[in-house]
């Protein structure tokens, strides 16, 4: 599974690298440029549009060109409609190697993302071993030590969770491999509560009622796992969070008495200034929006946010309404094919039965914390995001007699790879100006930092304004 492997090998070095933001924007482009390169070197393009959402989608796709070119800064806008359509190309790739080697393929391909976890999740561990010696108080930051903001962490876990919390479904208890799933697991709910990702946990809470309502009985033990991992998180908290420093002698996080207090303090924290502006600017720009990624411009003066914070904000904003009534019926369409393939499987195939589970609660947990954060925007969850849908849809093909196989014309093929290789050149020519300054960390111009303010706000760069 070579693409699939790629991937996971880019969340991998994101987890280490010590640039933040600007340098995980760069190997994510990075990734989708080579994984571009790969398929039009080998000559074998995946059928884009030819799925029952695939007139919606490729509608979606032509909407957000129309808004580029009459927008502010059309390189800026193409940047963002051509990240999003080789994140999609890359979710297909996934697909197509999952439908061809079965279940057991996207088994495997998550257990190499939650072994990328896993290795990630020991920063933390030497961190917090190094500070008990030292007595050294933790630092909420210790828990997304490569990460420009702790939020994109959580955005990261909203992703991966479910699908961590499916290995300790699946794997048998003779398994080496099972005792570090269920830590794993354990840990992700941990550093959840240790830095307040109220988003992650909404997301989580709506993916577990999805399950709870659509799979019914078939959900009691994807459910009954989620639980024990929260008991176990909870368990971590309290002993290696609070009585540990205790006993240490030096002060604990206490961060659910903070987020308690932050979210009576003001629920939206913040968030109702950028979703006024995103509603100016949908009746501003109804049909085709104020251009892909720019909010960042037209909410620059506000120096809150360069995004809504709201997945549907941000493309009825930014893309239109027609293109975000496009992007819902492709989402129905999933939704749809989802619960149809787990109605049609046999009640004991408790395997398939739990990857669906899992499979839903993924979903609502992406789109529920992606109506309160910037899950669809940061590198890291983008990258997560694809792995998940490219397991979505190779697990859908791969349990549905009714998925045809069928190979595009050569028409078809041609159209697909003129738009594969325009959108790798797109991002190309997007980040080449300021790829070597961000890459090595240089001062941000005087232009940059007026607008950023003294402070960053994230879309494309770290320093997000333009």
């Amino acid at each position: 599974m070579p693409f699939g492997t790629l991937l996971c090998l880019a969340l991998l070095s994101n987890f280490f690298t010590t640039g933040g933001h600007d340098r995980q924007r760069l190997a994510g482009i990075a990734v989708l440029v080579v994984a571009a390169l790969a398929v039009l070197a080998a000559r074998q393009i995946p059928p884009l549009f030819q799925s029952p959402a695939g007139k919606p989608l490729a509608l979606f796709f032509f909407l957000g060109i129309l808004g580029s070119i009459r927008a502010f800064s059309p390189v800026y806008a193409l940047f963002e409609v051509s990240i999003f359509f080789l994140l999609y190309l890359v979710a297909l790739l996934i697909a197509g190697e999952i439908a061809r080697g079965g279940v057991m393929s996207m088994l495997a391909l998550v257990q190499v993302m939650a072994l990328a976890c896993a290795l990630y999740s020991l920063q933390f561990w030497v961190a917090y071993g190094a500070g008990y010696v030292l007595h050294i108080p933790l630092d909420i930051g210790d828990f997304a030590l490569p990460f420009g903001n702790i939020r994109f962490f959580n955005h990261l876990q909203t992703a991966t969770l479910p699908l961590l919390i499916l290995l300790c479904c699946v794997t048998p208890r003779a398994s080496r491999l099972r005792p570090m799933w269920w830590c794993l697991s354990a840990y992700w709910w941990m550093a959840i509560l240790a830095t307040s990702g109220r988003g992650t946990l909404a997301g989580m809470a709506a993916g577990c009622i999805c399950v709870a309502a659509l799979r019914r009985r078939h959900a009691f033990p994807y459910l009954k796992t989620v639980a024990l991992t929260v008991a176990f998180g909870l368990l971590g908290y309290v002993l290696f969070l609070v009585v540990i420093p205790t006993l240490a002698g030096v002060p604990t996080l206490d961060a659910i008495h903070y987020a308690v207090d932050r979210t009576a303090a003001d629920p939206a924290s913040g968030r109702g200034i950028l979703w006024h502006r995103a509603l100016d600017l949908i009746l501003q720009h109804p049909l085709l929006g104020a251009g892909p990624m720019h909010f960042a411009h037209n909410a620059s003066d506000l120096h809150i946010g360069a995004h809504p914070h709201d997945w549907i904000m941000q493309i009825a904003s930014e893309w239109g309404i027609p293109a975000f009534l496009c992007l819902s019926a492709c989402l129905a369409h999933a939704g749809r094919a989802l619960l149809r393939v787990g109605a049609g499987l046999v009640p004991a195939d408790r395997l398939n039965q739990a990857i669906c589970n899992a499979l839903v609660a993924g979903g609502g947990a992406i789109l529920v914390d992606g109506l309160v954060s910037g899950l669809f925007v940061m590198p890291q969850s983008q990258l997560a995001i694809a792995l998940y849908l490219g397991c979505a849809i190779g697990w859908c093909r791969a349990n549905s007699v009714a998925h045809i196989r069928a190979g595009a014309t050569s028409l078809q093929r041609a159209c697909a790879g003129m738009l594969i290789a325009a959108a790798a050149a797109c991002l190309v020519i997007a980040v080449w100006p300021d790829a070597v300054a961000r890459y090595q960390g240089d001062p941000l111009k005087r232009a940059q930092e007026a607008l950023n303010a003294g402070t960053n706000w994230p879309r494309l760069w770290y320093a997000g304004f333009f």
